[in-house]
């Protein structure tokens, strides 16, 4: 597991040797960070500067770049399609997949994304009984969803984590824009993945908008909303603050290190995102949804 950078003052990224050295341009600090322990740079500053070789470093090492808006909101994720001999190969495979292939990767999906959820209610909020309830909803899901159990288990699982007159939207509430800041940070973590593998984020399983640029990643991010949602009711049930300020969002980010169990290993959930793409890959390359590896909650207790 690599390092995520987080520059939020005023900066000057540059490169020296081996490493990333940032340098606060008000008190002249000087921090160094290998290339090979970083995952992630997010900037979270307007007032911050980064030299040429920064960019080509980070393609050239895979390492994400993320800028947020005046909002503190991750608004760009630069990455790179060159080197990707294989890209149109990998695509055309993407778009030959079968119907009943999708139908059966979207029913792995959502089984996993219910089953993950109830774990949150039982381990988070310690309610048992709902967490049986929802348990059961994801047990009769469909190849596919067909119908639509995942919107049945979610009413049954956002009333009981946060309450009976919460609503889940893009709402201004402290909640709904924890939620919100949190999923953008996994989807970015997720883009990036499908990127590197030379597939189209746009080109969904189940997600078909044409609207939507980031179709598949909106997919795959749903196995990993409930880890979010855990973090978000642990970081305000010790936050008096009503507004997602930056100290919340920089708490927020940590989510990318919760851990998880993928294939009966535990991970971060940073390294279990590059585990299910590059399972995913190994689906598209197959037309199958055999061996598409999806990440759990690790069991109270052990």
């Amino acid at each position: 597991m690599r390092d995520i950078i987080y520059i939020e003052n005023k900066h000057f990224v540059g490169i020296t040797k081996d490493s990333f050295k940032l340098k606060n341009v008000v008190d002249e600090t000087e921090r160094y960070f290998p290339f090979d322990e970083v995952d992630y740079l997010i900037f979270d500053s307007h007032s911050s500067f980064i030299s040429e070789r920064v960019i080509t470093t980070c393609v050239e090492n895979n390492i994400g770049l993320i800028f947020c808006d005046k909002t503190h909101t991750p608004q760009l994720l630069m990455t790179s399609i060159y080197g990707q001999n294989e890209r149109f190969k990998r695509q055309s495979k993407q778009l030959a997949m079968s119907k009943k292939t999708k139908g059966r990767i979207w029913q792995k999906i959502i089984k996993t994304k219910i089953n993950n959820q109830a774990d949150c209610l039982k381990y988070i909020v310690k309610k048992d009984e709902t967490s049986d309830i929802v348990i059961s909803i994801g047990k009769t899901v469909t190849e596919g969803d067909k119908n639509n159990h995942e919107a049945y288990a979610a009413r049954v699982y956002f009333s009981n984590l946060f309450g009976k007159s919460f609503k889940r939207g893009r709402y201004d509430d402290i909640i709904n824009s924890s939620l919100n800041y949190g999923y953008a940070i996994l989807r970015s973590a997720i883009r990036k993945e499908l990127v590197i593998y030379g597939l189209e984020p746009s080109w969904g399983i189940h997600h078909v908008s044409t609207e939507n640029p980031f179709n598949l990643s909106d997919d795959i991010i749903e196995v990993y909303r409930p880890f979010l949602d855990a973090l978000v009711v642990e970081l305000l049930n010790n936050n008096e603050s009503e507004e997602l300020d930056i100290e919340l969002k920089k708490e927020i980010i940590k989510v990318l290190f919760e851990k998880c169990v993928v294939d009966n290993k535990v991970y971060s959930l940073l390294d279990a995102i590059k585990v299910t793409i590059k399972s995913f890959v190994s689906c598209v390359d197959k037309n199958s949804a055999t061996g598409l590896k999806l990440p759990t909650f690790i069991e109270e207790g052990r």
